[in-house]
C-alpha cells in the first residue's frame, strides 16, 4: 500500500542516500529543485536529485487491486515509474571536484539497487511506501545524446555532466472501495466444483493444495486445516510463511500420511494469505497458498443512522491486523474503509471504527476483510450451508 506521500518519500529517501555518500565531503549537499533554479545557489559543493518525468509501468497498469477474490472488482492501484537526473554542481570547479561529487553518487546507487523497507520509513516516515509489497528497484537510464541535450535545452541552462535513473515501481492506492458480491452458498451438486489436475506424480514429496476444514474458503487460527500432496512422510513439520513477517511459522503436524498432512493453525496466526510448505528431513517441499481468515468478537446488533444517512460501526476483531496490512467492512456487497486517524495515530490492535455513507435501514450481511481475507460468514456445519446470524447488523 502506498498513499499521496510517496513520490515525495522516494525522492527523499534517495536524497538522504546521497547525502550520506557525500558526509565527509564538506560543504557539500543534495537538493531536488529543477535545473535552471541551481545555476545561482548557494552551496559551493551540489549533487541535484532532479525528478524530471513519471511514466505508468505497463506491466502493473491493469493488474487487479491486491486483496480480490474471484468475481469482485476494483479500482487497481496506480504504478509508477520515476526519472531523475543526477548533475554535480561545483562552482569555481578546481579541477574534477564535479566528477568525484557525481562517482559517490553513482556508487551509493549503485550499492543500494533495492530501496529497503527501514530506509523508507526513517527518511520518509509520513508515507506509507515502505509498506507496498512491490521492491522499489533503482535502475541505470542510458540517455542517448540528443535526448540529454533536448532535456537541458528545455531548461535554458548550460549543459552540466549528468546520468538518469529509472525507480519504480511505485504504487498509488486509490480511494475508491471495492465491489464485494455476497459469496455462493453453493457450486453444483454436491457443492463440488471441477478437479483437474495437470501433472504427474514423480515420486518427490509434493503439495497440491491446502484445505481448510468443513468446505470453507479459509480457517481461522486454532482450527485443523489439511496439506494434500504425494510422498509425504513422519516425522517432518508445516512451514508457514507470510510476507510481512521476518522468518517463517513451524506448525508440528498431528497427522501424517502418504498423501495428507493434517496440522493445526496456531492461535493468533494473522489474517491474509500464507504460504504453506512441508519440511520432510531437511527437504522442503513446494508451497501451496493457505487463507487465514480473522475472527469478528464483538459486533453491534443495532446501530442509527445519523442526520446525513450515515451509520457508525465498531468492529472487534482477532487476531489484530499487521502493520501494512488493509482492513475493510463488507456490508452486504459493499466495502468500507475504516475512519481514518490523525496522522502518526497508531490504529487500535484488533479495533476498527467504520462509517457507512448513506445507509439504509434494515439488516446487513456483515464481513471483515483483513489483507484480502474475509471472516467466515457462511456456517458450514449443518446439512446445508446458513449464513452466520451473528455476522449481521441492523440499521436503525
Amino acid at each position: 500500500m502506498s498513499d499521496e506521500e510517496a513520490i515525495a518519500a522516494v525522492t527523499k529517501t534517495l536524497s538522504g542516500l546521497v547525502l550520506g555518500a557525500l558526509a565527509d565531503v564538506p560543504g557539500a549537499g543534495v537538493d531536488t529543485r529543477p535545473l535552471d533554479e541551481l545555476v545561482d545557489g548557494t552551496r559551493d559543493k551540489l549533487v541535484n536529485l532532479y525528478l524530471f518525468q513519471a511514466d505508468v509501468d505497463g506491466a502493473l497498469r491493469d493488474a487487479d487491486q491486491p486483496g480480490l477474490a474471484p468475481g469482485e472488482s476494483g479500482g487497481p492501484p496506480f504504478p509508477l515509474t520515476l526519472h531523475y537526473l543526477v548533475t554535480p554542481f561545483v562552482k569555481r570547479d578546481p579541477g574534477l571536484d564535479a566528477q568525484r561529487l557525481l562517482a559517490r553518487a553513482v556508487r551509493v546507487l549503485n550499492d543500494n539497487p533495492v530501496l529497503q523497507r527501514g530506509e523508507l520509513a526513517a527518511f520518509a516516515p509520513e508515507s506509507d511506501v515502505a509498506k507496498q509489497l512491490d521492491r522499489i528497484r533503482i535502475t541505470w537510464q542510458p540517455f542517448g545524446e540528443k535526448d540529454i541535450y533536448s532535456l537541458w535545452t528545455a531548461f535554458q541552462t548550460p549543459y552540466r555532466m549528468s546520468v538518469a535513473y529509472e525507480v519504480g515501481v511505485v504504487l498509488i492506492d486509490g480511494h475508491r472501495p471495492p465491489t464485494v458480491p455476497v459469496p455462493v452458498l453453493t457450486r453444483g451438486a454436491d457443492d463440488r466444483g471441477p478437479v483437474a489436475q495437470g501433472f504427474l506424480p514423480l515420486g518427490l514429496p509434493a503439495l497440491d493444495a491446502a484445505v481448510p476444514p468443513g468446505g470453507q474458503p479459509a480457517v481461522r487460527g486454532g482450527e485443523t486445516a489439511v496439506l494434500r500432496g504425494s510422498g509425504l512422510a513422519a516425522p517432518a513439520e508445516v512451514r508457514l510463511s507470510h510476507p510481512l513477517l521476518p522468518a517463517p511459522v513451524a506448525v508440528a503436524p498431528d497427522h501424517v500420511t502418504g498423501t495428507q498432512v493434517q496440522f493445526t493453525v496456531p492461535v493468533g496466526t494473522a489474517a491474509g494469505l500464507w504460504s504453506a510448505g512441508f519440511s520432510l528431513a531437511g527437504q522442503l517441499t513446494n508451497e501451496v497458498p493457505l487463507a487465514v481468515a480473522p475472527r469478528i468478537t464483538h459486533l453491534p446488533a443495532q446501530v442509527g443512522r445519523h442526520d446525513d444517512g450515515s451509520a457508525q460501526i465498531d468492529v472487534r476483531y482477532s487476531p489484530a491486523a499487521l502493520p501494512g496490512q488493509p482492513v475493510l467492512l463488507v456490508l452486504d456487497g459493499r466495502a468500507v474503509p475504516p475512519d481514518p486517524l490523525p496522522h502518526g495515530v497508531p490504529r487500535p490492535p484488533g479495533h476498527a471504527r467504520f462509517t457507512v455513507p448513506d445507509a439504509a435501514p434494515g439488516r446487513h450481511l456483515v464481513r471483515l476483510r483483513v489483507a484480502g481475507v474475509d471472516s467466515l460468514l457462511v456456517d458450514r456445519s449443518g446439512t446445508r450451508p446458513v449464513f452466520d446470524p451473528s455476522q449481521a447488523v441492523t440499521v436503525l
